[in-house]
C-alpha cells in the first residue's frame, strides 16, 4: 500500500512539472520557420526598385526589356552588376530578430509587378555588425553586409567605368582636340590584334595599345556634377564587343560643376566627374597615336600563331600536318620560319621601289595577311604605310626556297631489305646470310664496306642544295626487297663535291658516303 501511494505521488509531481513548461513555453513568442527578408523572393519578377532619402532627389530605376535603365534624376544606365548585387541580396537576406519600428534615414522600394514592399534602413546596432531595416509595423535586425547591399545611392547605381570594356570591344573611334591641335582629327581603331585603319592602315604595337586601352579602362566616375554638363574634348566611342548591345560614349574634357579639381565627363553612360590625372592619361596615349607611322608600327612581322604559309617560290606550307608541298617539313626548319616571322624588326620607311615577291600566312580560322617583300631587304604588311628590316639571318630564313624547309631525309629504309646495291656498272647483289655479299663481274668483295655503304643508303640526308647541272660520276641503284610487297627501287646520280640528283632536286650529301660509293665502283 504505502509502494502504491508513493508511486502516485510521483506521478501527480511529474504532471505538475510538465503543466508548468506548458504554461511557460506558451508565453514565448512562437517560432518562426522562415526568417527570409522578403519571403519567396524573385528576382525575375522585379521591375522597379526606387530609393529616397531627406534632402535627396529620388532615385528610381526601372527594368527595360533589354536592361536596368536609371529614370530618375537624370536617364542614364544603370550598372548591370550593382542591379545583380542588389537583387541577390534581396533573395539571400535573412533576419535575426524582430523588435519594435526604428528611426530611418532612407528607404527602398522594391516594386515586383502589382506588389509594392518598402524597406526603411535605420542605424547600426552598437558593438554589433547589424543594422535595423524596417519592414512594414516591424523592424528586424539583419546583419550589416545586408544594409551595405541594399543601402545604394546614386553614383553606387550609375556605370563608374563607362569605358571598361574596351578590351572587348570591336572598334575604338577617337575624336576632338588633341596635342594643341586646332582641328578636330578622327582616330579610328579596330580588330584584334588592334590595326589603326584612320588615318592610316597599321598594325599598332602592343605597347601602344595596352597604353590606350589601359587609359581608357581605367577612366573611372568618381563623383557626380552638381549640374547637368556638357563635356568639349575627346570623344571616344567603343562598340562591338563580346555580348554589347550598343556603342558606348564618352567625351571628356572641362572642369566638373561643383568640383573644379576634377574633369567633365558626359555621354552615353550619363554626366560624371573623373580626376584630373586619369583624363591627362588618355590624352598621352591619344597623342602617341598621332606620331609618324614608324613610331607607331608593331614591328614583329606576324604577331599571330600560323598554320599555313604560301612560301616566296607559290609552295605551301602546312605547318599543323608539317608538309612542305608534297613532301615532309623538317621539325626544326619550320621553327626557324616562324621565329624569324616573329622576330622583331626594325621599322623603316617603305622602299619605292615594287615587291619582288610576297609571303601569305594565315592564322587558324583562314584569316590571311601579305607580307610584300623588298629588294632592300625590307618586307611590310600589305597596304602598310612602313617596312620592317628583319636581322640578316632573319630575312634569309623568310625568303628561302621551300626544298630547304623539307625533312633532310631523302628516304628511310630497313637497311635488311636492301638486296642490291649497283654502282654505276657493279652490282653486288645480298647472298642468304646477312653480311654475306656477291658481286658481278666478279671481283674482290669487301663485305664489311658494303654493309657500312647500305646503311648510309638506307637512310640518306640532305645537308645542302646545288643550283645548276651536276656532272654525273656514279650512278646508285638500291633495290629495296620488303618481306611483304613490291620490290622498289631508289637511285642517285653522284657528281662533284657529293652533288646527288634526286629527281628534279640535287641535294649535297655527307661525303663519307661518296668516299664509300667511289670505293666501291672500283
Amino acid at each position: 500500500m504505502i509502494a502504491s501511494w508513493r508511486g502516485v505521488a510521483i506521478a501527480i509531481a511529474i504532471a505538475v512539472v510538465l503543466a508548468m513548461a506548458v504554461v511557460v513555453d506558451l508565453g514565448r513568442e512562437p517560432v518562426v520557420a522562415n526568417r527570409a527578408l522578403v519571403p519567396g523572393f524573385d528576382p525575375e519578377r522585379v521591375t522597379q526598385l526606387a530609393w529616397e532619402r531627406a534632402g535627396q532627389t529620388a532615385v528610381d530605376v526601372v527594368r527595360t526589356q533589354t536592361a536596368w535603365q536609371i529614370r530618375a534624376p537624370a536617364s542614364a544606365p544603370a550598372d548591370p552588376a550593382a542591379i545583380s548585387d542588389v537583387l541577390a541580396a534581396l533573395r539571400g537576406a535573412r533576419w535575426h530578430r524582430r523588435g519594435r519600428v526604428v528611426p530611418t534615414h532612407a528607404t527602398m522600394i522594391v516594386v515586383s509587378g502589382a506588389e509594392r514592399r518598402t524597406l526603411g534602413f535605420g542605424e547600426p546596432i552598437a558593438g554589433t555588425d547589424q543594422v535595423w531595416i524596417v519592414d512594414g509595423d516591424r523592424g528586424l535586425v539583419v546583419d550589416s553586409w545586408v544594409a551595405r547591399a541594399l543601402d545604394r545611392e546614386l553614383l553606387a547605381l550609375r556605370i563608374r567605368a563607362p569605358l571598361g570594356d574596351v578590351r572587348r570591344a570591336r572598334s575604338i573611334v577617337i575624336e576632338g582636340q588633341g596635342d594643341g591641335a586646332s582641328e578636330r582629327r578622327g582616330l579610328r581603331i579596330e580588330g584584334t590584334p588592334r590595326r589603326l585603319v584612320r588615318p592610316v592602315e597599321l598594325l599598332l604595337a602592343a605597347d601602344v595599345v595596352d597604353e590606350l586601352e589601359r587609359a581608357l579602362g581605367e577612366l573611372t566616375i568618381v563623383r557626380l556634377p552638381a549640374q547637368p554638363v556638357a563635356a568639349r574634348g575627346l570623344a571616344v566611342t567603343i562598340a562591338g564587343g563580346e555580348g554589347a548591345t550598343s556603342a558606348v560614349t564618352a567625351e571628356i574634357g572641362g572642369s566638373c560643376p561643383g568640383a573644379g579639381e576634377l574633369v567633365a565627363v558626359s555621354g552615353t553612360v550619363g554626366d560624371g566627374c573623373v580626376e584630373r590625372s586619369a583624363a591627362e592619361g588618355i590624352e598621352r596615349a591619344v597623342a602617341r597615336l598621332r606620331q609618324r607611322p614608324e613610331a607607331l608600327v608593331e614591328r614583329r612581322p606576324v604577331v599571330f600563331e600560323p598554320e599555313r604559309v604560301v612560301l616566296v617560290d607559290g609552295v605551301v606550307l602546312e605547318l599543323r600536318k608539317l608538309r612542305v608541298g608534297e613532301h615532309a617539313a623538317d621539325p626544326a626548319r619550320v621553327a626557324e620560319l616562324v621565329a624569324a616571322l616573329a622576330a622583331p624588326a626594325e621599322a623603316v620607311p617603305l622602299p619605292a621601289t615594287g615587291a619582288t615577291g610576297h609571303l601569305v600566312v594565315s592564322e587558324h580560322g583562314g584569316a590571311a595577311m601579305t607580307l610584300d617583300l623588298f629588294a632592300e631587304r625590307v618586307m611590310a604588311r600589305h597596304g602598310e604605310p612602313v617596312g620592317l628590316r628583319p636581322a640578316p639571318g632573319a630575312w634569309r630564313l623568310v625568303v628561302r626556297p621551300s626544298r630547304e624547309l623539307r625533312d633532310a631525309g631523302l628516304w628511310l629504309e630497313e637497311p635488311t631489305t636492301i638486296t642490291s646495291v649497283r654502282i654505276d656498272d657493279i652490282t653486288y647483289q645480298r647472298g642468304a646470310v646477312i653480311g654475306a655479299w656477291t658481286r658481278q663481274p666478279p671481283g674482290p668483295v669487301d663485305a664489311r664496306a658494303i654493309e657500312a655503304l647500305v646503311g648510309l643508303l638506307a637512310a640518306p640526308r640532305a645537308i645542302g642544295f646545288v643550283e645548276g647541272p651536276v656532272a654525273v660520276e656514279h650512278r646508285v641503284m638500291i633495290m629495296i626487297t620488303p618481306p611483304v610487297g613490291e620490290t622498289t627501287a631508289h637511285v642517285l646520280e653522284i657528281g662533284r663535291a657529293c652533288a646527288a640528283r634526286i629527281g628534279h632536286d640535287t641535294v649535297l650529301l655527307s661525303p663519307t658516303t661518296c668516299v664509300q660509293i667511289a670505293a666501291l665502283a672500283k
